[in-house]
């Protein structure tokens, strides 16, 4: 089989496209593509080194070759699949003696559990990734499989994007095959396997991975999951939403095989109770099902062509790397002979590594799975300062297989680039990131990439939200919490940086130190100790590595909104970036003598703030997804104005400085202006900020909001209905029972004020806890989900 690879005059012609450009416009490009990727999760925390790059370049692969590749990979993956039935069936090939008994029954990715799970081969591996690279001869050969969890399918459609928005006159040069087709086809497979939900099974780690697979199921239009968002009744999974249990008929499994069910596999494990069970029962279709991470440890390379000849008679179309099981004496020798010409699989460690350090080979040759090493294709890669650079790179091909049909093979694929060819593994460029490049295949030009179908019959209109899951419910709620945490602390260090001396403070101006810790306070971090410098307070507030500073509040905010990418448009990710990168410019160690630096900054980010707020309240729906953001946020802004207000006002009576800061953070001093002109009384600004319910800013208006939003939501069992009326209800009696002229007449000696406050903050935690209990977790005592 030929080097997978277009001719030279098409990537002549490629590269002499880009040599049109000024270098400033394709340096702008270049900055356009990473920019996407940052947008889509590829770097998650801009604070860390970024996970991954775009190479300008797309990689370009002929028709031809492509159709031969196509061709080896149906074949590999039919194989594959029916080596998967027979081992977790009859098990010939043991028999046969093709397949060790021994390497088999002690491989730790062999699950027992799942003999007999499914019948079909085409069950057992609906979808494979095929690491390709090329043998001593230049023919494509594939080295690696990926069965567990494809990862790179999420990569490889991101990159196309990505490459089409940024550089949308690229996209003339070449006619190339669409990626639409096979995603579509991905789609119908999934969605057709039952009348239930399908959905993305994520491992919900705080990762890349994790992005991606939120990328693919808002890309899909598939509901991604966590194991707690399902349950299993009945025979069968059910996915938890606001509406109530809803079947799951199909999941696209991201995670690890013995974390997929606790009860049958690792109790351990972040998946859910009886999916295995269910699997079993052909109420759940999997893909893929537990136990093909077998094929990832490397353990069928040494026997894949006696299999094929075993079940067809017939070679392999496609090269597979030569690989020997290491307790045979013969291929041991080999590799000690010649060990820089070998990669190691662990078996038991399930670890690669170079066959260099040969101890624990002798040791335990049983567990080691011998590969031949590999060269790479070079491809051309962009960059500023060396026109000419190339670099190593492999190719990770994904395809699908359904009953009735040969395996489809998606025209394009997730191409990796800086890789060493003694390893075959990825290598982490300078600047920590890894590179990676777009596919085209040429010359099979569609006509659209979008899932979306033009279609012009009837159909019944609907106003309908559609199902909203637990999991994304919570992050809505959690996005509002964070969002209006991020903002009340904002606005404390505006109106309290330039009120802050530089040297010793007197102790009027000490009372300013108040606004510093409540930012402390507010985002969980312990109180500012006695005597401790300001700067002090104020490096924890402004260090990235710091999870409780400002900027690990943003981060927490960028995760959840990522986590909903599909509820907010391109508008308001603009503005959450434009935040990011405000941040972005902090210095780690402020400079209080010159603090406009960084006032500036904070007045950048409240507008970017009011202008998110403006873009959500426009564009969403006035639907449940709506409304869980609001209460979260409502439900922060009275938990913390009223913590706000506890320090204020537990101690001395505030100076006129701190009034007036309090008025500015809240932005109601033109209101209080309006009612009582130039004087600053403590007690009338209490009652502003706390009891009036006409003033956005107040506690009561935020309570008054609470309960009328917590009243919409959707219905639970009766004995659940009346928790959350319960805590709004008293909630507003307490804010009642305060009363600003009875604290007149005996502050500041009388303590009233910080009890009902601290009540009413531990009752808003409760209102939140609750909100949960019923909502997102439904663990609620009264079981709302019960099937009975």
């Amino acid at each position: 089989m030929p080097a997978v690879n277009a001719p030279p005059s098409s990537t002549e012609q490629l590269l002499a496209w880009f040599a049109k450009f000024p270098l400033a416009l394709r340096s702008r490009w270049y900055d356009d593509i990473q920019h996407q990727l940052r947008e889509n999760g590829a770097n998650f925390d801009r604070w860390q080194k970024p996970g991954r790059k775009l190479d300008l370049y797309p990689w370009l692969i002929s028709t031809a070759d492509w159709q031969q590749v196509q061709a080896g990979i149906a074949q590999r993956h039919q194989l594959l699949a029916l080596i998967l039935q027979d081992l977790y069936g009859p098990q010939q090939l043991v028999q046969s003696g093709i397949i060790p008994a021994e390497l088999l029954f002690s491989n730790p990715q062999f699950l027992f559990e799942s003999a007999g799970l499914v019948q079909q081969p085409e069950q057992w591996l609906p979808l494979l990734a095929t690491d390709l690279g090329f043998d001593h001869h230049g023919q494509v050969c594939a080295f690696a499989d990926s069965c567990k969890a494809p990862a790179g399918l999420g990569f490889a459609l991101e990159h196309r994007l990505a490459l089409k928005q940024s550089i949308p006159e690229l996209q003339q040069l070449r006619a190339k095959a669409h990626l639409s087709g096979f995603f579509r086809q991905l789609r119908f497979f999934l969605q057709q396997q039952g009348n239930g939900i399908a959905a993305i099974l994520t491992h919900g780690a705080r990762d890349e991975a994790y992005f991606e697979q939120a990328f693919l199921a808002n890309y899909l239009d598939l509901a991604l999951v966590h194991g707690a968002d399902l349950m299993f009744s009945e025979q069968r999974i059910w996915l938890k939403t606001l509406s109530g249990l809803q079947p799951v008929s199909a999941l696209m499994r991201f995670l690890d095989d013995r974390l997929t069910d606790p009860l049958e596999l690792d109790s351990e494990g972040a998946g859910v109770a009886g999916l295995l069970h269910s699997i079993r029962q052909q109420q759940l279709f999997c893909a893929n099902p537990p136990g093909t991470a077998l094929l990832d440890s490397g353990i069928l390379l040494p026997f894949l062509t006696a299999a094929a000849d075993y079940f067809w008679q017939k070679p392999l179309l496609l090269n597979t790397v030569k690989a020997y099981w290491c307790k045979e004496t013969q291929p041991l020798q080999q590799v000690l002979k010649n060990p820089e010409q070998f990669l190691l699989h662990d078996l038991s460690a399930q670890q690669q590594y170079a066959a260099d350090n040969t101890c624990a080979l002798l040791q335990r040759p049983a567990d080691f799975i011998a590969r031949q090493k590999l060269s790479l294709h070079m491809q051309p890669c962009y960059d500023q300062q060396n026109p000419t650079w190339q670099l190593p790179a492999v190719l990770r091909t994904f395809s699908l297989y359904q009953s009735n049909h040969p395996p489809l093979l998606l025209p394009g694929g997730f191409a990796r680039l800086g890789e060493l060819s003694q390893i075959q593994l990825p290598v982490i460029a300078q600047d920590g990131s890894e590179l990676s490049k777009d596919v085209w295949v040429l010359g099979m030009d569609q006509p659209t990439e979008s899932l979306l179908q033009p279609s012009y019959n009837s159909m019944p209109l609907s106003r309908e939200a559609g199902l909203l899951p637990s999991r994304v419910a919570e992050h809505l709620f959690w996005l509002g919490r964070y969002n209006e945490r991020l903002n009340l602390l904002i606005r404390a260090l505006r109106v309290a940086l330039p009120l802050l001396p530089p040297t010793q403070a007197t102790q009027t101006e000490q009372q300013l130190y108040c606004f510093i810790d409540f930012c402390l306070l507010a985002n969980g971090s312990p109180p500012r100790k006695v005597n401790e410098p300001i700067s002090v307070a104020l490096a924890q507030l402004f260090s990235p590595s710091n999870p409780l500073s400002v900027i690990g509040l943003l981060k927490n905010l960028i995760y959840n909104a990522q986590s909903v990418r599909e509820y907010f448009s391109e508008d308001t990710w603009l503005l959450l970036d434009k935040l990011q990168a405000t941040v972005y410019q902090w210095p780690q160690t402020p400079d209080l003598q010159q603090p406009m630096t960084i006032i500036y900054l904070l007045d950048e980010m409240v507008l970017l703030q009011t202008a998110i707020y403006g873009l959500n309240n426009e564009t969403m729906s006035r639907t449940q997804a709506l409304r869980f953001m609001d209460i979260g946020q409502h439900l922060e802004r009275a938990l913390q104005t009223s913590l706000l207000l506890q320090r204020i006002y537990s101690q001395n009576l505030p100076s006129a400085g701190v009034m007036e800061a309090l008025l500015r953070m809240a932005d109601t001093l033109m209101t209080y202006r309006r009612r009582y002109r130039s004087e600053l009384n403590p007690m009338a600004i209490l009652d502003l900020l706390l009891l009036d319910t006409t003033t956005p800013r107040s506690v009561g208006y935020q309570i008054s909001r609470l309960h009328r939003q917590t009243r919409a939501l959707p219905e639970l069992t009766s004995a659940d209905r009346q928790h959350l009326p319960v805590l709004t209800t008293e909630l507003s009696q307490l804010l009642e029972q305060v009363s600003t002229q009875q604290l007149d007449a005996n502050y500041p000696s009388c303590l009233t004020l910080h009890a009902q406050l601290g009540q009413l903050q531990y009752l808003l935690r409760q209102l939140s806890n609750e909100l949960s209990l019923c909502y997102f977790t439904h663990a609620h005592r009264s079981s709302p989900w019960s099937m009975s």
